[in-house]
């Protein structure tokens, strides 16, 4: 499940999404990250890095059940225990030269028996983010934008709905196809089907051709990936670095990375904006809304190697009032991805939550996590995560979660 807070929520690419006191453990933990950004690159230099890929259109797009479990428990005739709980969380991800935006949708369902009435009793809550950009021109990175942040809890009088409008300058690139490129070249460098690594115009076109699948489907319907691998294999042929030809191993390689292997969606670029927080609607009836808000955000991402990724998501708004620069709320989240193998992941998530009310020192709200995603099959993962949170006046709570998700598309 995401760890997510509403100061602090991830786009698409941070799929989505540790906490520590004070600088002193900080300071160690980043300390420690560092060390493996260093640590962690790959051994044999490609011809082609993450930074050279771009799409006149870019997008993603991913449908999964997150958490869903089940307990039913009896004695004779009578039921002592009865529960269950479903998180669904749908992101989709859209640029183009002139037009962006991204959804992103978390809900979550659950319940238990009443074993004093003898009746289920449950409750349903979700999330809705979405985030519209419009370039000024195609090819700049100045941009105007609008976001939503929609809340739905059925224990609250009604929705709660916050909207920004502003500007901003940067763009995001997702280059997973690359990265599955990368893989198929792998591969095949290790099945002696190519003498060494192919040049960088035939990995940017080979990635471009895996980023058109969707294209191919609707040109060439239920018989497509008979062109789409055929226009791959012809791409690679064009180097003039396959000893002999691809064959039927080479195809299926190809055919374990596109169609098994589950390969973590790889973003760069970079994004600031500024504008001006409204709250629409108040959750409570009775209580009134807030004064509109300055609000600053900065968004970054990078795949640090071909094996690694990097997200982190900043974020500070104070109100338009006497209290401006005296009451705020910061938000900041990062996450660090490492494919240690094509079917384990390892993911360290730091969420640091600060909020300044006037009169008031700051105070800080830290989740810390750290987990590994096993991919049994292409569509279903095993997560085990050990995460530790700490505010300023509760005490250390430590926790260990671990679960199956499905991928929908």
């Amino acid at each position: 499940m995401t760890l997510c807070t509403h100061a602090c929520r991830r786009p698409l690419w941070r799929p989505p999404r540790g906490q520590f006191a004070r600088s002193g453990p900080i300071g160690r933990s980043l300390a420690v990250f560092v060390g493996l950004l260093f640590a962690l690159s790959d051994a044999t230099a490609q011809n082609v890095s993450v930074s050279d890929y771009s799409v006149p259109v870019s997008r993603a797009d991913n449908l999964r059940i997150d958490a869903l479990s089940l307990d039913y428990q009896s004695v004779g005739d009578s039921i002592v225990s009865q529960t269950g709980n479903l998180v669904l969380v749908y992101k989709k991800f859209y640029e183009s030269l002139p037009f962006a935006y991204s959804i992103d949708l978390i809900g979550s369902a659950s319940f238990r028996r009443d074993t004093v009435k003898d009746e289920l009793v449950g409750d349903a809550q979700s999330n809705l983010l979405t985030r519209v950009k419009k370039y000024r021109r195609d090819e700049g990175n100045f941009f105007v934008f609008g976001e939503t942040d929609l809340d739905l809890d059925e224990n609250n009088d009604r929705p709660g709905l916050d909207a920004t409008i502003g500007i901003g300058w940067g763009r995001f690139i997702n280059a997973t196809a690359l990265r599955k490129a990368v893989r198929i070249e792998d591969f095949m460098l290790d099945e002696g089907i190519i003498s060494e690594r192919l040049p960088k115009e035939t990995m940017i076109e080979l990635g471009h051709i895996i980023e058109k699948e969707a294209e191919y489907r609707e040109l060439y319907g239920d018989r497509y990936q008979n062109y789409w691998y055929e226009d791959m294999q012809n791409e690679i042929q064009k180097s003039n670095k396959v000893l002999g030809s691809i064959g039927a191993i080479g195809v299926l390689r190809m055919q374990e990375v596109l169609e098994k292997e589950r390969i973590n969606e790889r973003f760069y670029g970079w994004d600031v904006s500024a504008g001006v927080e409204l709250e629409l609607l108040k959750p409570i009836r009775s209580v009134s809304r807030n004064n509109p808000a300055f609000s600053l955000g900065l968004r970054y991402s990078r795949p640090i190697s071909w094996s690694t990724q990097i997200n982190t998501d900043f974020s500070i708004n104070t109100p338009f009032n006497e209290n401006f620069g005296k009451r705020y709320e910061i938000g900041w989240q990062t996450d660090f991805i490492y494919e240690i193998t094509n079917k384990i992941n390892m993911n360290l998530i730091h969420l640091l939550n600060l909020s300044k009310v006037k009169g008031q020192r700051a105070r800080h709200n830290n989740i810390g996590s750290a987990g590994f995603n096993f991919f049994i099959e292409n569509k279903i993962n095993l997560n085990a995560a050990f995460v530790i949170r700490k505010n300023e006046t509760d005490p250390w709570r430590i926790s260990f979660t671990t679960g199956l998700s499905y991928r929908i598309f």
